[in-house]
């Protein structure tokens, strides 16, 4: 009986190791999910600031002309 029951153990502790390790990719995953559309993200808002630096230097210009 002792022996069972540390087989037992043994059965219960690799199932919540393998729960755990299953667990911890999914967060892994999610986390490297996050991290693309963060990157996406920040790649569009450079953009962005980019081409209203451009239209503030074309709208200073026009006022300059006059």
């Amino acid at each position: 009986e002792q022996i069972a029951a540390e087989e037992d153990k043994r059965r219960r502790n690799t199932a919540a190791s393998a729960r755990f390790r299953i667990k911890k990719k999914m967060r892994e995953q999610a986390m490297e999910q996050t991290v693309q559309e963060m990157k996406s993200k920040a790649d569009y808002l450079q953009e962005r600031v980019f081409e209203l630096e451009q239209e503030v230097k074309w709208l200073r210009s026009l006022l300059l002309e006059k």
